[in-house]
């Protein structure tokens, strides 16, 4: 602490240049930990999907969809515990930008293999009971201020009601969350039957959602789902439901390549410029420097002294940097489709751990220049 008023004292010498250095560390480390902070939310997103859980899928594409005979073949498989006809609604709320992630979905059989699904009781059973019933995740019903009882209209371009129109009405019956964070619950679920005889794709699922007792019989399950129809006129393409959301995200590209590009550069640019910043502050107090080693500072207490006052730069900056990133990380993962969850920790840690890194690799050159400092010539050029 004894350092601290020559620390200050150097920093604010040059008060623009310090505010620039600092607001660029700040910027970059904003970067790093928003970035950082998504690929790690995928990752935890990954994690957190269940290996007792199998997706099947159309070989063709997404938009082919099966016929829902195929569910009792699939279910006929050994150590296959349920099977969940699902197709995909879309649709939004309102106006089109409030596009939604709608489903129908068999549900007496999804709640056999969701065991982390919470849901009371009672809103399991009216769900159940209620051809028109929606059951609403909690983030979604948070962004509409949706709630049980509510009765709403959701509209589609692709499936028509009986009535003509491209308007269904659902009455929400219940609210869903995940007993793990990461889960986003921005879905809607209605009944599959609602949506195959009202108008929606009868008797077709685009994916078949599968439960299956034992993890360690994935593989074997997957492989005779697919051989089981590979001759048919809806060929499979069956995934656990992590492999699925890994091919998923890389559909997207290279996520965690392009966002270690990025930040590489980030820092290697912010490395640069602090260091530039740390030597020009050193320069124009060459003088300064002389006059402590003549008052006895010897070459390690001023190295200290150069090494805190980037240390200090460093860090503060990076700490204010990754404050902001915490800050707007929950809703830009929001954009990912992911639940609002806190930036990973592991993300802070390295933060820190990379700004403690670029303050000793940037005084590295000054303090070079300061342990060569030549008392007499230095005094000689005040």
């Amino acid at each position: 602490m004894k350092y601290l008023p020559l620390v200050w004292a150097a920093l604010a010498r040059s008060q623009l240049r310090t505010l620039l250095t600092f607001l660029s560390i700040v910027v970059a480390f904003l970067l790093f930990g928003v970035l950082h902070g998504v690929v790690g939310g995928l990752d935890a997103l990954i994690g957190s999907m269940s290996d007792t859980r199998l997706r099947v899928l159309n070989r063709i594409g997404f938009t082919h969809w099966m016929p829902i005979s195929l569910r009792n073949e699939i279910a006929r498989i050994p150590g296959v515990t349920a099977v969940v006809a699902n197709g995909y609604f879309g649709g939004y709320y309102q106006d089109p930008k409030n596009q939604l992630g709608a489903y129908a979905v068999d549900v007496a059989e999804l709640f056999k293999i969701y065991p982390e699904l919470v849901l009371p009781a009672d809103e399991r059973a009216a769900m159940l009971r209620t051809r028109t019933g929606a059951l609403i995740g909690e983030d979604l019903a948070r962004k509409y201020g949706w709630k049980v009882g509510d009765h709403i209209t959701v509209d589609t371009p692709i499936w028509a009601h009986p009535d003509g129109s491209h308007s269904w009405m659902f009455d929400i019956v219940g609210i869903f969350r995940f007993n793990q964070g990461e889960v986003p619950t921005n879905n809607l679920w209605m009944n599959y039957d609602y949506f195959s005889e009202g108008g929606g794709m009868k008797d077709q699922a685009s994916v078949f959602i599968v439960g299956i007792a034992d993890p360690a019989a994935a593989t074997r399950i997957s492989r005779q789902i697919d051989t089981l129809f590979r001759s048919s006129a809806s060929p499979t393409l069956t995934q656990t439901e992590k492999a699925w959301m890994q091919a998923n995200i890389r559909s997207a590209g290279n996520i965690r390549f392009i966002v270690n590009a990025i930040t590489g550069a980030v820092l290697f640019t912010l490395l640069a410029l602090t260091a530039n910043t740390m030597m020009q502050s050193l320069r124009v107090r060459v003088g300064e420097l002389a006059v402590l080693k003549t008052f006895g500072y010897s070459n390690a207490r001023i190295s200290v002294l150069v090494l805190l006052e980037a240390t200090l730069l460093c860090l503060v900056a990076a700490l204010c940097g990754l404050a902001l990133a915490a800050l707007a990380f929950p809703p830009v993962v929001q954009r990912f489709g992911l639940a609002p969850i806190p930036i990973p920790a592991t993300v802070i840690g390295a933060g820190f751990a990379i700004a403690a890194s670029l303050a000793i690799v940037s005084a590295g050159p000054p303090l070079w220049h300061a342990s060569r400092l030549d008392v007499a010539t230095a005094l000689a050029a005040r």
